[in-house]
């Protein structure tokens, strides 16, 4: 015959049990708590010029400063038009530099996964930025962007920067450059000094000069030159240079388009509308070429 359990063996499974749910519970609790994305007022975004601290502003305070209002935009990374909640970026950049900022070459971003963009002062002046804050609608600070083979949810916070295009179809062609998000730091900097390990030698052709340029704007957010740049991708110089171990075939079709070599990768193919595109792809790779008899160890001088 079966034996049924005793009293306090029911009460024991009945209290383990108990803890179990409690414990549960907890856990969901702390899935649930407030991150600093989620919260403005633990949003902040920090300024430097030429690696050197000047400010650092919430989103509160940025607020206070600067009026916050709707961006209508058409999304790169989405596709289609979105809606907005940002500030002006002139007078952002006001409000954390003064008008010394003008005098300056470009802005370097810093986004939270190492992502590390470069955009000319002069672009911000030409044309009409904004450092968006929210996202208008019910799906939070998000967009959808196509990664590696699908189509991903992305948080943008704290920061992500949006250019007005709506209307202007040049800004369109341009795709996704200067459209950081999830920006934590800006830093003005000038070219030559701040990326100067991976400057061309002196004497380089204007070929080379062209690509190095190009390089800083399509590339260097993604991948280091001899230490310098954004870490997403790998390291292109030190201590081999893509120029030294592909084919110059193979390394051009990559940089047009990963994904005729590699089944979704996470590199994305070079801006298909950018102008004389096929040039530019021949400047980065002369300039890659160039770098290769220029090599310095990452954290060497």
């Amino acid at each position: 015959m079966r034996s049924w359990p005793s009293d306090a063996l029911v009460i024991r499974v009945r209290e383990a049990r108990r803890w179990v749910v409690v414990a549960a519970l907890a856990l969901t609790w702390s899935g649930c708590k407030t991150t600093p994305t989620d919260d403005p007022g633990g949003r902040s975004l920090e300024f430097l010029a030429e690696s050197r601290p000047v400010t650092s502003l919430t989103v509160e305070e940025l607020t206070r400063k600067v009026e916050a209002r709707r961006v209508d935009v058409f999304e790169p990374y989405e596709q289609a038009e979105v809606a907005f909640t940002a500030l002006p970026f002139e007078r952002v950049l006001d409000e954390a530099y003064g008008p010394t900022w003008r005098e300056h070459e470009a802005i370097l971003f810093t986004c939270r996964d190492g992502y590390q963009p470069t955009v000319t002062v002069r672009r911000v002046l030409e044309q009409h930025a904004f450092l968006a804050i929210a996202r208008v609608g019910d799906v939070g600070f998000t967009i959808l962007k196509y990664e590696e083979g699908a189509r991903k949810r992305i948080d943008l916070g704290p920061f992500y920067v949006i250019w007005d295009n709506l209307d202007d179809a040049r800004i369109r062609s341009e795709g996704d450059y200067g459209w950081p998000y999830e920006v934590v730091q800006l830093d003005l900097v000038s070219f030559r000094s701040h990326f100067r390990e991976m400057a061309p030698p002196i004497g380089a052709s204007p070929k080379v000069l062209a690509g190095f340029e190009a390089y800083v704007v399509h590339c260097s957010k993604c991948h280091t030159i001899n230490g310098r740049g954004g870490d997403i991708g790998p390291e292109l110089n030190y201590p081999a240079n893509p120029t030294e171990y592909m084919k110059s075939d193979w390394l051009r079709t990559w940089i047009d388009d990963p994904s005729n070599m590699r089944r979704a990768p996470r590199m994305p193919p070079l801006n298909p509308q950018l102008p004389e595109r096929a040039r530019v792809i021949d400047e980065i790779i002369a300039y890659l070429a160039a770098m290769a008899a220029h090599k310095i160890e990452p954290g060497q001088k």
